[in-house]
């Protein structure tokens, strides 16, 4: 956090984005993907992630507030990414959707595989149905009176993941605001590059290593079944970074076989 006085007003600044509000993330998303306005747009972040009023920040000197925006620079830096969950639920209707935890903690491979092929396949072509999808298998219906209370408690306040409801699912979540879609997708981005900075040999090396080739995590759910995990469905419902880890030793293994 950074300190900004203006004036009697002492404001803080997020210097991160895990630093920033749930408020504060959907301003950021209107700000990049929303319609241009006369105002600078790096003006319009310092006002986001300041709280300062727009009205506030014109009255000062244009040089004072040109030295200013370098408070906004974490928004475009590749250093830093989104992997607090700052939306853990949303609601459309009367209906609560819930969504992981912060940095994939309770992401199951098996959505993962589901999630990450419409993550691409929206990052790749903008296709607006895709991205429904992509929603719809990370956000799910929360589970009535499901906590730590519960026998069935695993951690996850989500319906089970089914991807034959995923469909459903994505007519419903098809109506969040797209802020709030954006906003999602930006925080999947930064914990999928958490993932491949921690796991780098999973999704940078050989294809002999990573199990199959560039992002076919069904050919790699397939391969890790029927054994330590499980047959196939057991090996879906292992946590995403258990397998990763998985495959991380692997591929270490095999590559001092071959030195």
């Amino acid at each position: 956090m950074e300190d900004l006085q203006i004036g009697r007003t002492r404001y803080r600044v997020p210097s991160t984005w895990n630093e920033l509000t749930r408020a504060q993330l959907l301003g950021v998303m209107g700000v990049l993907y929303g319609p241009e306005t006369k105002l600078p747009a790096r003006l319009r972040l310092l006002s986001v992630l300041s709280g300062a009023p727009l009205a506030e920040l014109l009255t000062l000197p244009e040089i004072v507030v040109v030295q200013l925006y370098p408070l906004t620079d974490f928004v475009a830096s590749e250093e830093h990414r989104l992997t607090e969950q700052l939306l853990p639920e949303v609601k459309v209707g009367r209906t609560r959707f819930v969504g992981p935890r912060s940095s994939f903690r309770n992401l199951l491979f098996g959505e993962f595989i589901f999630a990450d092929t419409y993550f691409r396949a929206w990052a790749t072509h903008r296709s607006a149905e895709a991205l429904d999808l992509f929603l719809a298998t990370l956000y799910r219906p929360a589970v009535p009176g499901l906590g730590p209370g519960d026998p069935r408690w695993r951690g996850d306040r989500r319906e089970e993941f089914n991807e034959h409801r995923t469909e459903y699912l994505a007519q419903r979540l098809a109506h969040l605001p797209d802020a709030q879609k954006l906003a999602i997708t930006t925080w999947y981005r930064g914990c999928r590059t958490q993932l491949e900075l921690e796991f780098p040999e999973v999704f940078d090396g050989p294809d002999e290593v990573r199990q199959g080739k560039p992002g076919d995590w069904g050919q790699v759910l397939r391969k890790l079944s029927g054994g330590a995990f499980g047959p196939l469905e057991q090996t879906a419902r292992q946590h995403t970074r258990t397998l990763l880890a998985e495959m991380q030793d692997r591929a270490r293994h095999y590559t001092s076989l071959k030195k």
